[in-house]
């Protein structure tokens, strides 16, 4: 075990992390929230080993133990993007300050930033497993592959199942509670990962547009699973993701409106800006604490949603000739 510190940002608190990645099913596996604080487990971005970490807060400064690499930069960056410790705390503050929504929920968050998946490899297999299936049961086949597929972190005593790297899972011929298809599509993301297709640096320096593009041509990726690994894996601070109604119903019911319309919604967010991921966030999180989180026919505004940005990309592409490749 290795340990390096990180100076807390001014206003952040790991409690809410925490308290965020207890309630979140799509990270499990990846993330343990306790009291004492919270612990990570993920493939490290490039090398894709397996890693555990431990964050504790120790009065202006967080505590990371981690095991699985020597690296600890690495290890710091990625936790960085993760938990959103490498922005400007102080810039986060005055959006704020001068913007009253993005205010009210900072308050009704205190101390959180954002909550990321941690790359987007991550993000890929889960945007493939969890379609069509009840969330509880994604969780728990992905946490099966962690057990049959992944590797083993020993941390501060105790073992940590990662889920499997790409190099395992593009062997993968069949999983339990899975169908063919989805298996086929996991052994794409992993070569896609292998390929560095799936870097979090590579998509974070193009263009929404482009990055969308581009992860629309794995197997049976389309717009709702390419904004899901863009925005969720890479995690950029400032994007905004129109393929996910529910972000659009957190604005309403934050803004005591009945609805409101995707135009609405991309004039409402230039607001936001440097922070409009972080703000969308906090937008999905609001809502999670309302009925608003099951309302009927979200699976048909998705797929709308889902059309639009399709055409909106589309149209970017006739826009931007001789285009970036993932190796650029």
């Amino acid at each position: 075990m290795k340990t390096f510190h990180i100076d807390r940002p001014t206003g952040f608190r790991l409690q809410s992390a925490t308290d965020f990645y207890a309630q979140f099913t799509p990270g499990s596996g990846m993330a343990a929230a306790s009291t004492d604080g919270l612990v990570l487990a993920f493939r490290l971005d490039g090398t894709f080993a397996a890693v555990a970490a431990s964050l504790r807060e120790e009065g202006e400064r967080l505590v990371v133990d981690f095991a699985g690499t020597d690296d600890a930069g690495a290890v710091h960056r990625q936790i960085a993007r993760i938990l959103g410790l490498e922005a400007d705390a102080d810039a986060w503050r005055e959006l704020g300050a001068r913007n009253a929504t993005v205010g009210a929920l900072q308050r009704e968050f205190p101390g959180f930033f954002t909550a990321a998946k941690s790359s987007p490899y991550d993000a890929a297999t889960w945007a493939v497993i969890a379609p069509r299936m009840p969330m509880n049961l994604a969780a728990a086949v992905k946490n099966a592959l962690a057990r049959t597929h992944g590797d083993a972190v020993r941390l501060g005593g105790v073992e940590h199942r990662v889920f499997p790297g790409p190099e395992a899972l593009a062997r993968l011929e069949r999983c339990e509670g899975l169908a063919d298809e989805k298996v086929a599509r996991l052994r794409g993301v992993a070569q896609a990962a292998l390929e560095g297709r799936l870097d979090a640096d590579v998509l974070r320096g193009m263009s929404e547009e482009v990055a969308l593009r581009e992860l629309q041509k794995l197997r049976g990726v389309g717009p709702w699973a390419a904004s899901h690994i863009y925005y969720r894996g890479a995690a950029p601070v400032d994007a905004l993701p129109t393929a996910e109604p529910r972000v659009l119903h957190g604005l309403a019911h934050a803004l005591g409106v009945a609805a409101v319309t995707p135009e609405d919604f991309v004039r409402e967010a230039e607001g936001w800006r440097p922070y409009r991921m972080w703000v969308a966030v906090l937008l999905s999180r609001h809502l999670a604490r309302t009925d608003g989180w099951r309302s009927p026919g979200l699976a048909e505004e998705r797929t709308r949603s889902g059309r639009a940005l399709a055409k909106r990309v589309c149209a970017g592409r006739a826009r931007e000739p001789g285009l970036p490749s993932f190796h650029a």
